[in-house]
């Protein structure tokens, strides 16, 4: 069996893993704007398209982890290696920590913070040991099974949209412009991983690449048109988990009534494409760095992680907050500013040489 992804199944595993974060952040304080809001999603798809074309070039057919070898040089490398993965293990515990307090507050408190958290963690590090192509299989069915759901719970409350809920409840301003932008792209910083997992040449498909960024920014736009239309610009802005509280507004007479806990649960799906998603890009820059130790790696992530992520979740969840506000920042630093640094010094070299 391969270990190799091909653009499809990176494409699905990407999109899968985001919709966790996109489900829970989405229109976010943007909400305020109403209908206003939802164009903040292009910029926030430009910027993800201009990320994976960046690190496409930086990878070239050797993978990022070996492109940022080959560019930056050994020592230097090695360092942005190690930072990349240090962000690997802040992601992780950010996402155990979230995803099994989703859960615990779907299960109406029936369960504990701890046993959701460790069937998390260790899912995720059994997706991580095995073979990517599997991954990559897997992340395929999530997905469809994910999108199904999603566009099922998007029908069921389309009856109940207003056209005058799409109306602003502020005024548009640069300011009001950024609040609206801030979800997205917190939510799409998530994504950092998904260059490391692709061996091949990415500049081929940058077509595909774009197609799937484009389509992925309208749905998530048809999205919050529909959760907006049904709650209202001010009521969106004050919201948590704007979709997951679409979901208990819905349902369908005769079968289910309330049907947040199923879509909650299904969630999970991604949930865990994007934990495994995290493990295999520290696995990948782990290999590049020594070659041999990439299971351990994500054996060594994944305790620390889910301890400090129960700590947290448990007894400290502010602090989660604190640090999801370096989400964005981290995501346009690692996912934009160094590939771009990556290409300029690989073209340096090449001119050089």
């Amino acid at each position: 069996m391969r270990d190799t992804l091909s653009f499809r199944q990176l494409a699905a595993l990407l999109w899968c893993a985001l919709l966790a974060p996109a489900a829970e952040l989405l229109p976010g304080a943007g909400g305020k704007l109403g209908a206003l809001a939802v164009p903040s999603l292009a910029a926030v798809g430009a910027v993800l398209a201009a990320s994976g074309l960046l690190c496409a070039r930086a990878a070239g057919a050797s993978g990022l982890a070996r492109g940022l070898l080959d560019s930056f040089g050994r020592p230097a490398g090695t360092v942005v290696l190690l930072i990349y993965m240090v962000w690997g293990e802040l992601l992780l515990v950010l996402r155990l920590a979230l995803a099994s307090r989703r859960l615990l507050g779907a299960g109406e408190r029936d369960g504990t913070l701890w046993f959701f958290l460790a069937v998390l963690a260790a899912m995720a590090l059994w997706m991580s040991r095995g073979r990517l192509g599997a991954v990559g299989r897997t992340a395929e069915l999530m997905f469809l099974a994910l999108a199904v759901t999603g566009g099922a719970v998007l029908l069921l409350a389309l009856p109940q949209t207003r056209g005058i809920n799409l109306l602003p409840r502020t005024d548009w301003s640069a300011r009001s412009a950024a609040e609206a932008a801030l979800p997205g792209l917190e939510a799409f910083s998530w994504g950092v991983f998904a260059p490391f997992l692709f061996q091949q040449d990415g500049e081929r498909h940058t077509g595909a690449w774009l197609r799937w960024t484009a389509l992925g920014c309208l749905a998530l736009a048809g999205a919050e048109l529909v959760i907006l239309g049904n709650f209202g610009a001010a009521l969106t802005g004050l919201l948590e988990a704007p979709f997951f509280q679409l979901a208990k507004s819905v349902g369908v007479e005769g079968a289910f009534q309330r049907v947040e806990s199923v879509v909650s649960a299904l969630w999970t799906f991604s949930d865990l494409c994007l934990l495994s998603g995290i493990l295999w890009m520290m696995r990948r820059g782990a290999e590049a760095l020594r070659p041999g130790i990439g299971s351990q790696t994500a054996a060594a992530a994944v305790l620390p992680a889910a301890a400090a992520a129960l700590a947290l979740a448990g007894t400290r969840p502010w602090v989660l907050d604190e640090l999801r506000r370096l989400l964005p920042a981290g995501g346009a630093v690692l996912g934009l500013a160094v590939p771009l640094l990556a290409v300029l010094l690989g073209e340096r070299r090449g001119t050089r040489g």
